[in-house]
């Protein structure tokens, strides 16, 4: 089974939240704002979630890893 991921790029991100605020189950924040991410994603609830995530990142900060085929 293949599972992506959703990753930052932390030096692209400016910390300006809109990630967590379209997909706060997937992406939390810290106190400065910036997020943390290391979310599977086995569903595709998930994956949708994710795409609006990075699809609503001014920075282009977030991406989805594509998955290994061992999962990893």
């Amino acid at each position: 089974m293949t599972v992506a991921r959703l990753r930052v790029d932390p030096v692209a991100c400016d910390g300006i939240g809109m990630c967590a605020h379209v997909a706060p189950r997937l992406v939390g924040v810290d106190s400065w704002g910036f997020p943390i991410v290391d979310t599977a994603l086995p569903k595709d609830r998930d994956l949708r979630h994710a795409e609006a995530a990075v699809a609503s990142c001014p920075r282009g900060a977030l991406f989805i890893e594509p998955g290994r085929p061992d999962g990893h």
